[in-house]
């Protein structure tokens, strides 16, 4: 073998070894350089991997970045969406004039307004003014009827027109068989100026003093007294019963005074004391009036409370009684 092939030999190798490792160390800071730039770019979600999530709703843009987890844009969040209802829709309260349970006024629920028809009903519309003495009506004060009709049951029967049964015809506001002084009653009235005694079913003389009153309380002397507290007997007195006379036995006053500490006072007017008796604590004696809170107040007019007689409420013609027990047009 020649000898001086060595050397050559030698440096070759020493050339190939420096170059493995040149090419080691390029590579090595090759790789160490990509990763600081992977590295710099972590939790910023501005890489190349953000856009693609961003707008497509998608994590698949790359490996390192954390954009595609946060991506917000491919979730749906409707904004006024079906399940916000709109302003005046069917619900379970109607507008104003509806048919729900609380009616609007005149409606036929079961607290209606004013003239309804449910079961706690407003007062209607005016009511009728009280009349007597025609045909078929109540008979007035001491057994009158007009045209010279007659009073039997206490009610008109025409002039000339049969009383009924077998009280004869009526004449001149006399039947024929019944009314009189001493006659049997007209199924319990009498001609003016009797009253019929109900204990022996006889028409009496009534109306003077210490008479017996005639119908409709009337008197021709003195004022018509209560015999006492539980009604039935009425007797005409002079001497007592009167405002500012003493009371009657059992305390008792006549028509338009009441009995206070053994004197009677005026009641039943306008501005004066409701008078004993009636549902509502007390009466008036005057049409147009109503007791309330014990006083004798006007009613029926416009702007007025609502006037009542027994359990109907009612105003002046041309007037209605509100929800407000108000009188009004």
């Amino acid at each position: 073998m020649d000898s001086r092939a060595l050397p050559a030999t030698s440096t070759l190798r020493k050339r190939l070894i420096y170059g493995a490792l040149l090419s080691a160390c390029v590579g090595l800071f090759g790789a160490v350089g990509c990763g600081g730039d992977s590295s710099s770019d972590d939790g910023n979600g501005n890489t190349s991997g953000s856009a693609g999530s961003a707008t497509a709703g998608s994590s698949n843009g790359g490996t390192n970045a954390n954009g595609g987890t946060d991506a917000t844009a491919g979730t749906t969040s409707p904004v006024g969406g079906a399940d916000n209802q709109t302003t005046g829709g069917d619900g379970t309260t109607p507008a104003a004039g509806g048919d729900g349970t609380t009616p609007g006024a005149g409606g036929n629920g079961t607290t209606p307004g004013a003239g309804g028809d449910g079961t706690n009903p407003g007062a209607g519309g005016a009511g009728p003014a009280p009349t007597c003495g025609a045909t078929g009506e109540a008979c007035c004060a001491n057994s009158v009827c007009n045209d010279g009709g007659c009073c039997t049951g206490n009610r008109c029967v025409a002039n000339n027109a049969t009383c009924g049964n077998n009280r004869g015809m009526c004449m001149d506001g006399a039947c024929a068989n019944c009314g009189g002084d001493g006659d049997p009653c007209c199924q319990g009235s009498c001609q003016s100026g009797f009253a019929c005694n109900m204990q022996n079913n006889r028409c009496a003389a009534c109306g003077k003093a210490d008479e017996a009153c005639c119908s409709g309380r009337s008197c021709s002397a003195g004022v018509c007294v209560n015999n006492n507290n539980f009604g039935g007997a009425t007797t005409c007195r002079t001497a007592c019963g009167a405002p500012t006379q003493d009371c009657c036995a059992n305390n008792q006053c006549g028509t338009g005074a009441r009995c206070v500490q053994g004197k009677c006072e005026a009641c039943g007017a306008e501005g004066e004391a409701c008078c004993a008796g009636g549902q509502q604590g007390g009466t008036c004696t005057e049409p147009g009036l109503r007791c309330s809170n014990q006083m004798c107040t006007a009613c029926g007019a416009d702007g007025q409370a609502c006037c009542r007689t027994g359990n109907q409420l009612f105003c002046n013609q041309g007037l209605d009684c509100g929800v407000d027990f108000k009188c009004a047009n």
